[in-house]
């Protein structure tokens, strides 16, 4: 069962069970084999985040992935089929961090 249904012209809420585990804002966001996948940004404290999770439909909740090698936020991002890049950011100053994500399942 997907996260929301698709219904044109209506926002439907997540349920609490398929909250992201952590908060989180400025990240980076793409799809991997199905899975949504957050990466990084600015949590509750003034530095930038290392987690990674991403979204498993079938057990509908939020899971974690491997984390970035550099925390970081405000980064661009860059997805091929297979790949979900992080690119530069912030990170006590301009990052130059170049980093990418296979999952599995995408592969």
């Amino acid at each position: 069962m997907p996260l929301v249904y698709v219904c044109p012209g209506v926002w439907i809420k997540a349920t609490r069970g398929s909250r992201m585990r952590e908060k989180r804002a400025d990240f980076v966001a793409g799809c991997l084999g199905g899975r949504v996948i957050a990466a990084g940004g600015l949590g509750n404290q003034p530095s930038p985040l290392a987690s990674v999770e991403s979204y498993n439909q079938q057990k509908r909740r939020w899971e974690a992935v491997a984390p970035l090698p550099s925390p970081r936020c405000s980064c661009a991002s860059v997805q091929t089929p297979s790949m979900l890049f992080v690119i530069g950011g912030v990170c006590q100053g301009p990052s130059s961090a170049v980093e990418a994500l296979c999952l599995k399942e995408s592969v």
